[in-house]
């Protein structure tokens, strides 16, 4: 069996980079992993954009453990926006056999405000249980790829639809409501399944 070593490279951006830190273009070998980290902000939130025909993982994962916080694939040329607080890194992955390009924007959050903001929102596990790589679009919040065999963890609010494409055609996957608990694990692609069979698509 072929094995991937995938190599780590870590950055730590320091209050003193403020300008590096506000926009930035960060470039990552084939097969390997880039940590980014401003480890001087209490929380902030991050602007991405893919700049690649190929997908890249992105994982947010506990300084101290390593323990995974959340994730998501991001598509080619895709864009997100992710919340990383002080005691966690973002980790991003490039599988491909090319260099990615990846832009970066920072902003600095107030942890208050955003707990605040937070209130009425429900954490849950978007699971992708396949093989294959799964994309949603999350109206206003983002469109997350998910990656085949992953786990990506989001904060949605009641009401909140997830969206599947369906030969160019757009279709709910399902709307967030009362029966989704928090910290409940969602198999996306069990559901998917059903939901195209319930349309009939193929």
């Amino acid at each position: 069996m072929r094995k991937t070593v995938v190599v780590f490279f870590s950055i730590v951006v320091a209050a003193v980079g403020l300008a590096f830190a506000q926009r930035s273009s960060l470039e990552i070998p084939p097969k390997s992993s880039l940590e980014l980290d401003y480890a001087d902000y209490e929380m902030y939130q991050l602007k991405l954009r893919n700049n690649n025909s190929k997908g890249l993982e992105v994982k947010v994962v506990d300084k101290k453990t390593g323990e995974f916080v959340r994730g998501f694939g991001l598509g080619p040329i895709g864009k997100v926006e992710v919340m990383v607080e002080n005691t966690s890194k973002i980790v991003f992955t490039n599988t491909s056999n090319k260099t990615a390009s990846l832009s970066v924007s920072f902003t600095e959050m107030d942890a208050n405000k955003v707990m605040a903001a937070n209130e009425g929102l429900i954490s849950f596990t978007l699971v992708n249980s396949s093989d294959e790589s799964i994309p949603l679009i999350i109206p206003n919040v983002m469109n997350p790829n998910l990656s085949p065999n992953s786990k990506s963890g989001v904060d949605l609010k009641i009401g909140q639809e997830l969206i599947f494409r369906n030969r160019g055609k757009r279709y709910v996957l399902f709307t967030v409501d009362e029966s989704i608990q928090e910290g409940q694990q969602v198999d996306v692609y069990k559901l998917l399944q059903e939901r195209k069979a319930a349309l009939g698509l193929k």
